[in-house]
């Protein structure tokens, strides 16, 4: 994840945080005392800190990051990918990547929300996706390798080809899966307009050969295999699949899928590690929370007290944000006289609902 400016770049480590509280008395025995720098408790208790700071209901704009954005290929539920720090889902949209227009020409292409779930199940219902999750790679639904088969790329033609799922285990135990952000999309990337498209990144599509491929045992993530004009790439096996319900249509437009995560929590290894991704701003909040912490496991009656005042602290800080309008809102189906929808259908805009064609228009 970038560094945000004024943020990451200078984060403080945990002794210096350690140092810093050590200047209070009550706690110079318990940090080292005279001896120097204990690392135990001060590094148990920073790692649990930075876990609560970074909690599904602290949603941080600051821990926010950003899923590489793929291709959808029909009937593929799960895509693969070389994620390893994902919290939660955030929010997600889908891009209909072969519009014709851009922002450059004044029309942008269409995009649409996608709502982002905690788990759906497999599925076989065919439509737009509108759901998204994750799941390990290792629980992906993968596909069987076919030969002499061509491996088709739903960008730069009319509609989504016929191709076998992009994903598949080897004999090796290896997840490999056809990368659709090796093409190097972007927003502005030309759409389909009658003449079949190369984008100018890697083109990982093509024909398989005659013979299976397959990694080495315990592959790199990231290593690419050449299957005769096919390139596959290893999965993280520690990694994470997004998840589309319903099911890409076959047939149907090729989606290019964007999603935001916030980052799961790192582990702080050593005293000489950094806190990040603590912006410098809200060290404040970190080290207040070490010090309540070092009065509870020191047995102090006023540790419960303060960690309570530290919660509330927290809490503040991520509610001031609640200034900034959210943008989740329900509108009806129909009008209040029962008519078509006025949301959803642009032939309904009209003094009463000047906004055009809603993001949810599936």
């Amino acid at each position: 994840m970038p560094a945000l400016p004024g943020n990451q770049a200078n984060s403080p480590t945990v002794l210096q945080i350690a140092r810093q509280l050590k200047a209070d008395p009550t706690f110079y025995n318990v940090l080292g005392g005279a001896a120097g720098w204990a690392a135990e408790p001060i590094l148990t208790i920073a790692n649990e800190v930075l876990s609560r700071m970074l909690a599904e209901n602290m949603p941080w704009i600051w821990n926010r990051a950003i899923v590489p954005p793929f291709l959808t290929v029909s009937l593929q539920q799960d895509y693969c990918t070389q994620l390893t720090n994902i919290g939660w889902l955030e929010t997600g949209w889908r891009i209909d990547i072969n519009n014709s227009t851009s922002n450059s020409n004044g029309a942008p292409k269409p995009i649409f929300s996608l709502e982002t779930v905690r788990y759906v199940p497999q599925a076989s219902a065919q439509s737009v996706p509108f759901n998204i999750c994750f799941v390990p790679n290792s629980q992906a639904f993968l596909g069987v390798w076919q030969a002499n088969t061509a491996y088709g790329c739903g960008y730069g033609v009319p509609m989504t080809p016929r191709t076998p799922i992009q994903q598949f285990l080897d004999v090796n135990g290896n997840i490999l899966y056809i990368d659709s952000t090796n093409l190097g999309l972007n927003i502005e990337s030309p759409g389909y307009t009658g003449t079949i498209l190369t984008p100018p990144g890697v083109y990982p599509y093509g024909i398989s050969g005659s013979t299976q491929p397959a990694a080495p045992p315990n592959a790199t993530p990231g290593t690419m295999i050449a299957d005769n004009t096919v390139i596959w790439t290893v999965a993280d096996t520690n990694g994470y699949a997004m998840r589309l319900f319903p099911l890409p249509a076959l047939n149907g437009l090729c989606w290019w899928i964007n999603c935001q995560y916030q980052v799961a929590p790192p582990v702080l290894p050593t005293m000489q590690t950094t806190i990040e991704p603590i912006p410098n701003y809200m060290v404040y909040l970190f080290r207040q929370g070490c010090r309540a912490m070092l009065y509870q496991f020191q047995g102090n009656p006023e540790g419960n007290q303060m960690y309570q005042e530290w919660e509330e602290t927290l809490t503040r800080a991520l509610r001031a944000a609640d200034r900034q309008q959210d943008d989740n809102s329900m509108y009806p189906s129909t009008s209040i006289m029962g008519q078509f929808n006025p949301w959803m259908s642009p032939a309904g805009i009209g003094a009463a609902w000047p906004y055009g064609p809603g993001p949810y228009n599936y």
